[in-house]
């Protein structure tokens, strides 16, 4: 199978606000049987790991050591949050709000059980403010500067915290700062390869995966959109 090659090339080297390396950060653990929730595209299984493709903030990247992609999945820790890191990530504070109904269609939200225990480097907002690091320098810069934060996570990837491997990386939601009303939502990305992923291992639960044009998963949606002052566009 064949996959884009990975950009890790920023786009404006002279004003670029990502750090050139980061300093030792610490670890923290997802336990096993954590409930975690994947808004996900339908086309692949709801705990299907990404194989290489997209742009996101911290997937996808090439190994160092094996110079392969590394297969990604990204979690939140509540469905707000889910949906805000995919469907809704272009609706934010500076731009028109616009939500599309082939969006949506296109995606499903499902509630899971973490199979193992997940060793992952800290990013949250308590530990970058304890070493010094501001928010802007790697979790919440613009989507212009992924290719720069996708470098601090292959340098992750590599790394251990007290003496066991980088599983994936948490931090706290730039998207979820959109509701006033809600605190911090945690999101994490898993590295497949570290992990060792495979389909089934993680348990549905409570609702299981529901779809996000009709039902339930669509009442949420609209609840999110009128919240954030969205728009929905139908499929013309």
């Amino acid at each position: 199978m064949a996959f884009p090659p990975q950009d890790l090339t920023c786009p404006h080297p002279a004003g670029c606000p990502v750090l050139e390396t980061l300093p030792e950060v610490p670890g923290v653990l997802l336990s096993a049987g954590k409930l975690q929730f994947r808004c996900y595209d339908v086309t692949r299984g709801y705990d299907e790991f990404n194989p290489g493709y997209g742009d996101s903030r911290f997937a996808p990247f090439d190994s160092l050591s094996a110079g392969s992609p590394v297969p990604a999945l990204y979690l939140a820790n509540n469905e707000i949050g889910a949906l805000l890191e995919t469907v809704f990530h272009e609706v934010h504070q500076q731009s028109d709000r616009h939500i599309y109904e082939k969006d949506l269609r296109q995606h499903a939200i499902a509630h899971l059980l973490i199979p193992t225990n997940l060793w992952l480097a800290d990013l949250r907002d308590e530990a970058l403010q304890r070493l010094g690091i501001r928010r802007e320098q790697v979790v919440s810069t613009a989507s212009e500067h992924y290719p720069c934060t996708r470098r601090l996570a292959r340098e992750l990837h590599g790394r251990s915290i007290d003496g066991r491997a980088v599983a994936g990386v948490l931090w706290h939601s730039r998207q979820a700062e959109l509701l006033q009303r809600s605190g911090p939502s945690e999101v994490c990305v898993v590295f497949g390869d570290v992990y060792g992923n495979h389909r089934g291992d993680w348990t549905l639960t409570g609702p299981g995966a529901r779809n996000l044009y009709e039902g339930p998963g669509r009442l949420l949606a609209d609840e999110l959109a009128n919240e954030l002052v969205a728009t929905v566009h139908p499929i013309e």
